[in-house]
């Protein structure tokens, strides 16, 4: 697991405690109503304030006696008003717990509401049980005011999941299998990739393209966020799940709430909705049994499928309304691995380009090395179009011979691109051996 200690959150530090009783816990996904703790007693004695433990001044102290044994399965952050990003993992909860018993209150510092934006800390218990904590400004953050405190400072080293760190889609399981499988990928290919929607029968792919492209587009995923209300934003009755098959016959199942990955790391948090950056093609990778596969006469490779030429006539305007985005090229050429990520009039030109290479009537055995183009069109469609060495790829196991002039342009403009910064608006090419 990826856990680079940067300095999280600059913004100030929010530590509230709720009232005793119970609360309205919601928790991603659920909305449960959750237990917390008993709130701290805050009366100063007459000869002034006395520095303490900040876990015995919230009367912490079973919580403090315990957690090395009844550890929490989870440990939440919120800054402000933004999401509640968890993490499940024992060493980044331990670390935590740590640092609040390294604490000390040493002050009252201020009025309730004061001290600025709120940073807020959430463990929970096993059961569901949860401990609340907040900072603002530094300074610890209760209904009865702002307490100064020292110490901790391994707290504030944490990262979370979109607030810092090297987090990637395969980390958010907090698995040492998927993670290990994610790793050693390319090593030890699935030797299928399905997928399933809304709990239906699953389509299979045993194409190696095929599984690597699903699998590219898991790896390149970046969190813009989390979703904290999935029943008003998201359609909960639509599930997509992509399934990776093992020679040995076990699989790994990544699964989406409408657009969003959803992971449940532990059932008493509950499931974690995660909206991702670079997953728009995954659902128009083609998964699809060779029976499907229509004839082709031959011809410009818009003739192979309707999402190709969709593309060709936005990138040429003869679409009301929809136009061509971006598009991701995954390429390798003459032994160099790269990619660019083009927009504008470059994605534009790019695809009257790719769309205008003509291509055989007999499928042919592909050989070579790969260009992979992904296209996003303004309604979150868009083709993707898999060469390998002069073939393209018409539907999974079936590919087409292709004009080796345009495939060499095409290998050509790649390479230049790559090399021209300009030409390259939000990534740039890059080469290993």
């Amino acid at each position: 697991m990826k856990r680079s200690l940067a300095a999280l959150l600059t913004l100030a530090m929010c530590l509230g405690l709720s009232a005793c009783g119970h609360f309205v816990s919601i928790m991603p996904g659920d909305g449960q109503t959750g237990e917390v703790a008993a709130a701290v007693q805050t009366e100063e004695p007459e000869d002034g304030f006395r520095e303490q433990g900040l876990m015995t001044f919230l009367r912490w102290d079973d919580f403090a006696a315990n957690y090395y044994n009844d550890t929490p399965v989870a440990l939440s952050v919120r800054s402000g008003d933004a999401y509640a990003s968890p993490v499940f993992d024992r060493t980044s909860i331990i670390a935590a717990c740590d640092a609040l018993r390294a604490m000390k209150v040493t002050d009252r510092a201020g009025e309730a509401g004061t001290g600025g934006t709120e940073t807020v800390f959430t463990f929970t218990m096993d059961g569901g049980i949860q401990y609340t904590v907040a900072f603002a400004g530094g300074q610890l953050s209760l209904d009865t005011g702002l307490y100064a405190v020292t110490g901790g400072d391994a707290l504030w080293q944490l990262t979370f999941p979109g607030y810092g760190g090297e987090y990637d889609l395969f980390d958010l399981y907090f698995d040492e299998d998927i993670r290990a499988f994610a790793d050693g990928f390319y090593d030890n290919m699935p030797i299928a990739v399905g997928r399933r929607s809304n709990g239906g029968a699953t389509l299979n792919s045993q194409d190696p393209a095929v599984i690597q492209q699903v699998f590219q587009l898991l790896a390149g995923a970046s969190i813009a966020r989390i979703e904290e209300s999935p029943d008003q934003n998201i359609d909960l009755t639509q599930t997509t799940d992509y399934i990776f098959t093992m020679a040995d016959e076990s699989y790994y199942t990544f699964s989406f709430t409408g657009p969003c990955l959803t992971v449940t790391a532990s059932d008493d948090y509950g499931p974690v909705y995660y909206w991702l950056n670079g997953v728009d093609s995954l659902p128009y990778v083609t998964i699809l049994p060779e029976s499907t596969v229509p004839t082709f006469a031959g011809g410009p490779i818009t003739g192979m499928r309707e999402e190709i030429a969709q593309a060709l006539a936005a990138a040429n305007g003869q679409l009301e309304g929809i136009t061509v985005l971006g598009v991701y090229v995954d390429y390798n050429i003459n032994g160099q691995h790269g990619y660019l990520t083009l927009d504008g009039a470059n994605a534009i030109s790019f695809v009257q380009r790719v769309c205008s290479i003509s291509a055989g009537s007999e499928a042919v055995q592909p050989s070579g090395e790969d260009i992979t183009v992904f296209v996003t069109l303004s309604d979150q469609s868009g083709p993707i179009i898999v060469f390998t060495g002069d073939t393209v790829q018409q539907m999974v196991g079936t590919n087409h011979q292709c004009d080796a002039n345009a495939m060499n342009d095409l290998r050509n403009t790649i390479l230049t691109l790559a090399q021209d910064e300009n030409n390259i608006t939000t990534g740039a090419g890059s080469t290993s051996s």
